[in-house]
């Protein structure tokens, strides 16, 4: 029996929030002990390979997931799959090889050693194909298992890089070498529990199908697809390429820096957008568009003011961010931080929002909005980082405003596919964002100053409670009423008396 979309939600949530921890160790450890210029580096080459293999899976991996989960049975989907992976790992890594010998790397990625380089391409491969192990566990709704098999593993990838920084000589190359170790870890794990599951059984090692007609399949899906992956993959690389160029890699550090801050601010919808597009993916099985219609009323305007709640108050506290998390070599990104924080409010409606056309096939609409978007991003990327100059903040200002037209345009159809109110979400939008912006601007006031960090921890408190009031008060910003709050407190009370 599957567990419950909630429970399945409560569990990824907690395991997102422990790996929010984490990550916000991780940030105070790692940029300092590499330093500006190394961490811009890696930012560089993961952001690159991160791009180029996303061009290459090409929307496969949302077709994989969405197909895998609409029907169980049919295991020679994750076979196909994993050729198709070992197909993109020899065909990029004997890319990197031609360009390497070319000598047109010191072009491509300029001020990169070329063992980075190798180093990055292996680190985005690995990266992918636990993505991959994910979207399976997520497929068989496994989600409780994994997630909290991910928070041993982040607990004790936490403790083995305190040894590496800490009583190793602690270096770039090293760094890569780390993740390396806590990735394959992580994917022997899941691997172990897929075999005990009988996920991965003998069934998987068969080659009984026709990989014609499951490519056909997967190009059917995807086709539409490509050419807005070329279209993204090469403005994206072109974004990072050009900020490397005009600012350095200390630019790219800090905008490295601030990105990993306001991603923390993501974590409630990252919990969600697996399972959402999952259940979506089901109700469309079943022409249950009523159901599509709830889920989305319910959940994302609600994941919209949760990110806000986080992003508006790191805004705010920039300064005190970047002084807790880096040093005094990283406080020239604290402008960056203040319109990067913004990044993840949009982003809810983003990945939510897009769940909906991937798992409704409209996958030729998505590709028209994703290279609309991306050619107006061009325009702004070359506003900011070219003509202006801005270095990593003209990139943040570019990637908030792109963001936040494409989402629009996204929830326009699917407010007219799923016959939704398009004014009620955008009111929300804007009701929601002054709410917190007003109250993190009145808790920011009211804190005495202090050290960094008492600063920011009083301030917190007081925004926190301050935002408990008046959400309580004006319900309607998480989307939720009266009712439905006093009825979450009655079971949380009848819990605690247990």
């Amino acid at each position: 029996m599957e567990d419950s979309l909630k429970k399945r939600y409560s569990i990824k949530l907690i395991a997102n929030v422990v790996n929010a921890l984490i990550n916000a160790v991780l940030i105070a450890i790692v940029p300092k002990a590499l330093g500006p210029v190394p961490y811009g580096q890696f930012v560089f080459v993961q952001d690159f390979f991160a791009k180029i293999i996303g061009f290459l899976d090409m929307g496969s991996s949302t077709a994989f997931f969405t197909k895998l989960s609409a029907k169980h049975t049919r295991k020679e989907l994750i076979t196909f799959y994993f050729l198709y992976s070992l197909g993109v790992f020899f065909f990029l890594s004997s890319a990197i090889v031609l360009i390497h010998r070319s000598n047109l790397n010191a072009a491509l990625l300029p001020d990169i050693p070329a063992v980075y380089i190798y180093l990055g391409l292996i680190y985005g491969f690995l990266t992918w194909v636990t993505q991959i192990f994910i979207k399976i566990s997520d497929a068989y709704a496994l989600t409780v298992s994994v997630e909290l098999i991910k928070i041993g593993h982040r607990i004790v990838s936490l403790f083995f890089l305190f040894y590496c920084v800490y009583f190793t000589l602690f270096d770039l190359q090293t760094y890569f070498y780390y993740n390396y170790a806590v990735l394959a870890l992580f994917l022997i794990v899941i691997g172990w529990l897929f075999v005990q599951k009988k996920i991965f059984d003998r069934q998987i090692l068969s080659f009984d199908f026709s990989v014609k007609k499951i490519a056909k399949e997967f190009i059917d899906y995807c086709h539409p697809l490509v050419v807005s992956g070329v279209i993204g993959m090469s403005i994206g690389i072109f974004d990072i390429w050009l900020l490397q160029t005009m600012g350095g890699s200390e630019q790219m550090g800090f905008y490295g820096l601030s990105y990993s801050l306001a991603a923390m601010c993501f974590l409630f919808t990252s919990a969600m957008t697996p399972i959402i597009t999952r259940e979506f993916s089901k109700s469309y099985e079943h022409k249950n568009i009523e159901q599509m219609q709830k889920l989305f009323y319910r959940y994302i305007p609600m994941l919209y003011s949760l990110a806000a709640f986080f992003a508006v108050f790191i805004s705010f506290q920039n300064e005190n961010v970047l002084l807790i998390f880096a040093d005094e070599k990283f406080k020239e990104a604290h402008w960056v931080l203040v319109v990067m924080a913004l990044y993840p409010i949009h982003q809810t409606y983003g990945q939510l929002s897009g769940s909906v056309f991937h798992a409704t096939g409209q996958t030729s609409r998505y590709r028209n909005i994703g290279i609309s978007s991306a050619l107006i991003g061009l325009c702004f990327s070359l506003l900011f980082i070219y003509f202006f100059d801005l270095g990593a903040m003209g990139l943040a200002y570019k990637m908030v405003l792109t963001q936040l037209v494409g989402v629009t345009v996204q929830l326009y159809y699917n407010s007219k596919f799923l016959a939704l109110d398009l004014r009620y979400f955008l009111r929300h939008q804007i009701t929601a964002l002054l709410f917190f912006v007003l109250i993190a601007y009145a808790a920011t006031r009211l804190t005495p100053i202090a050290t960094p960090l008492a600063s920011f921890l009083v301030s917190g408190f007081i925004y926190t409670v301050l935002v408990i009031i008046f959400g309580y008060l004006f319900p309607s910003v998480f989307a939720t009423t009266h009712d439905e709050i006093k009825t979450t407190l009655a079971k949380v009370l009848n819990v605690a008396k247990k």
